[in-house]
């Protein structure tokens, strides 16, 4: 996948990253015959732990500044 050429700031790099990342996500989710949950069930839980990840890389940038 070819990206656009991107500003850096924080809002084009979310984009950029996105475009990277979307083909494969939507496969985890559409992977929802392997590992029996529902495609609404996986989503959620990606969402989950990506919440969880952003919490604590937010509690560790704090405690190193």
């Amino acid at each position: 996948m070819e990206l656009r050429p991107i500003i850096i700031s924080h809002a084009d790099r979310l984009s950029a990253c996105r475009e990277k990342i979307e083909e494969a996500v939507y496969l985890i989710i559409q992977g929802e015959k392997l590992v029996g949950f529902s495609s609404t069930e996986i989503a959620m839980a990606i969402a989950d732990v990506a919440d969880d990840y952003i919490l604590a890389a937010s509690r560790k940038r704090v405690a190193t500044h």
